[in-house]
């Protein structure tokens, strides 16, 4: 569980890539991909993008350890 977080963290999708979430991990990429672009195109790389997209991986990453408490098939309930 740990693993999804941490890879989450690094690079949003990634987490849901190791818990065998292909299409949710794309559009964490992707989305976290253009956030990216268009924050740099506005006025480049400033504190407030890096803020921005730090929330965006922790997001991902709550979202990772939701896939996994909540619609794993070894959860418990």
């Amino acid at each position: 569980m740990a693993i999804a977080i941490i890879l989450s963290l690094i690079i949003p999708g990634l987490g849901h890539i190791y818990i065998g979430r292909i299409g949710r991990a794309l559009v964490w990429f992707l989305g976290a991909l253009v956030v990216g672009l268009i924050l740099d195109q506005q006025a480049g790389i400033t504190p407030g993008a890096l803020i921005v997209l730090t929330v965006l991986g922790i997001v991902a990453a709550v979202d990772a350890l939701m896939m996994l408490r909540f619609f794993s098939p070894t959860a418990r309930r």
